[in-house]
């Protein structure tokens, strides 16, 4: 066998360099002859072959000996690309080069204000954008669309950032300017909502209030209404216009006929989330000798003992984080599941183009979305005989799975925490506490009147709740004085860590459920913790879910249908110890109650068991 002369190696390198020189010359006097167009129609070849960084190459060497006077316009590509193949520093420079040639160009504004987002820079991003809106009164304003989009990304920026009345102000201009925006309308609804900015639906030029409520998300609407027909038709609107899915039957004439039966749950919730704290037991609950039980997870990684015990109640756990929507469902059909169940809905997160490929015979939901979600590739929805009664199924388009016990799943064990004291949050001894801890978009005027009522007619009641952000703290206090109740009777409390919070509501003597939208696992908290909760049950799903956890425990004298009647059962409880001293007995027997008598794996097994015959 021949070897390889000595010194090989660094003769192909200096071949290579050669090369490389030869190539780097050629660039340079290729560039140099370049007018402008030539420039990006030559750039624009190389970005069509999948040669970026050879793109890039040639704009830098034409940048650094042109004198276009047009040239902040190749600097601006520039940016743009280095921006794609994620050199964001390096495209905040050559924005900044752009915009020292001509400080008015709004395509760059929009890009640098992104790129500095994404570098985690956010208030100087809507510098940027502020400064593209503030030229609309100027000679040779931007264009309406630029000035719209630039408004969009304020509005956003700011509403993740919890600056809700910046948010809301930013996405009226743009609707000012643009009032056909569905997607704009949406998120200025729920904002509103977000920071307590009552009535949600006002007045706005050149939209009606049925722009408004077609616009209304499906998640918005569960806490705006009590009547199903609404949420039917505003989930059926959300899906027309988000999921262009053409439906597809990938697991059409497939009849499994495995030993044990297969179930896979779908979800990004699977960690410290609302969702996520209900499923170890729901899990681990399963009957392994007739399921086998698969996942399929696409969760953020939080770290927490709860997040690796959720991983470790699966059989197969499939981590889908960077898979496609194709790729996911051709797991599921290679994995022969019987029964794929959706963890999501409508909800934040969702990824419903996995199920319009139908990979399993029998799809379903559950926990994530308490509504219809008006999805065509949905069979059924798990639920159970109170949140779902035989009237309200008839708008469901999916079929009621119908559990023996409540459909909500018994908490995981609680974190511990140091016990505290009512003195540490500006809470007295001898005050009767009222808490709600839900989210405060879930607060509305009619329910609001109902807690200041309640304040009114009990003398040394305090409402505690949970100081989400400045703006929405502000105008609670604000309402409170609309109200004539002294804005000190209501106790703003900072979010805290789960065990924290669990702590926290031991020292409330009561707590006061939200209506439409009830808690959830903030209710099976509140029992856990042993403290009573009055609820409101209405017509639709979600306004019934606390209800369903009572009328589980035989707790039916909490439950109230009615505002009056629900403001009466607060001042009753607040009033008569010896009411509240039976509640006590009830709520924390010994041993303690347990909210399903059936197991609710159990029950669940035997309904899908139904569903696949």
């Amino acid at each position: 066998m021949s070897k390889n002369p000595p010194f090989a190696a660094e003769i192909a390198a200096t071949a290579m360099a050669v090369a490389n020189a030869k190539a780097t010359a050629e660039v340079d006097a290729s560039s140099q002859a370049m007018n402008l167009d030539q420039l990006f129609t030559r750039c624009g070849e190389l970005q069509a072959s999948a040669q970026p960084h050879q793109a890039l190459e040639v704009y830098q060497h034409w940048l650094a000996t042109s004198n276009d006077p047009l040239r902040y316009m190749a600097w601006y590509n520039y940016g743009s690309l280095l921006q794609s193949v994620g050199q964001s520093e390096d495209a905040v420079k050559a924005y900044g080069q752009c915009l020292q040639l001509q400080t008015r160009f709004p395509q760059a504004l929009i890009n640098l204000g992104l790129t500095l987002e994404k570098l985690g820079r956010r208030e100087e991003a809507l510098q940027q954008w502020a400064a593209l809106v503030s030229h609309r009164l100027l000679k040779d304003a931007p264009e309406t669309e630029m000035l719209v989009l630039a408004l969009n990304h304020i509005g956003r920026v700011q509403e993740d950032l919890k600056q809700y009345d910046l948010a809301e102000q930013a996405l009226e201009q743009s609707l000012a300017l643009k009032p056909k925006q569905p997607g704009v309308l949406q998120h200025w609804v729920h904002i509103r909502q977000k920071s307590c900015s009552w009535p949600v639906y006002k007045s706005l030029p050149n939209i009606t209030h049925n722009d408004m409520l077609m616009a209304t998300s499906p998640l918005a609407m569960l806490a705006l209404t009590d009547d199903p027909v609404q949420q039917l038709l505003t989930a059926f609107a959300f899906v027309e216009r988000t999921y262009g899915f053409k439906q597809e039957f990938l697991s059409r004439g497939r009849e499994y006929r495995h030993e044990r039966t297969r179930i896979g749950y779908v979800s990004g919730d699977m960690c410290v989330h609302a969702v996520g704290l209900l499923l170890p037991q729901l899990l681990e609950g399963h009957d392994r000798n007739q399921f086998e039980v698969f996942g399929y997870d696409f969760s953020p990684e939080d770290g927490t003992a709860h997040r690796e015990r959720v991983k470790k109640a699966f059989d197969h756990l499939r981590p889908i984080h960077s898979w496609t929507d194709q790729q996911v469902a051709q797991q599921v059909l290679n994995d022969e599941i019987d029964v794929l169940i959706d963890l999501h809905g409508l909800s934040s997160g969702a990824r419903p183009g996995i199920f319009a490929l139908h990979p399993a015979p029998k799809q379903g939901t559950y926990l994530g979305f308490i509504g219809t979600t008006g999805m065509p590739w949905f069979d059924f929805v798990i639920a159970d005989s109170y949140v779902i009664t035989e009237e309200s199924s008839k708008y469901f388009t999916e079929k009621p799975l119908l559990l023996e016990t409540s459909f909500i799943p018994e908490s995981a064990h609680a974190p511990s925490a140091s016990p505290l004291r009512r003195e540490d949050f500006g809470l007295k001894p001898e005050q009767f506490v009222m808490a709600a801890f839900g989210n405060v978009y879930k607060i509305n005027e009619a329910l609001f009147d109902c807690w200041t009522q309640s304040l009114r007619r009990v003398e040394n009641a305090v409402l505690w709740l949970i100081d989400d952000n400045p703006a929405t703290t502000r105008e609670l206090k604000r309402q409170a004085r609309i109200r004539r109740i002294d804005p000190q009777r209501i106790i703003f409390t900072p979010r805290a860590t789960l065990a924290e919070y669990l702590a926290r509501m031991k020292l409330a003597d009561l707590f006061l459920d939200s209506f439409p939208y009830n808690c959830g696992s903030t209710t099976r908290d509140v029992l856990n913790a042993g403290v009573p909760i009055v609820t409101m049950s209405g017509k639709t799903m979600v306004s019934r879910m606390t209800g369903s956890m009572l009328s589980a425990l035989g707790l039916q004298e909490l439950i109230t249908t009615s505002p009056n009647e629900y403001t009466q059962l607060i001042i009753k409880l607040a009033t008569h110890t010896e009411f509240q001293k039976q509640l006590k007995e009830k709520l924390n027997p010994t041993p303690h109650p347990k909210l399903h008598k059936l197991s609710l794996s159990q029950s669940l097994e035997k309904q899908l068991k139904s569903v696949i015959q």
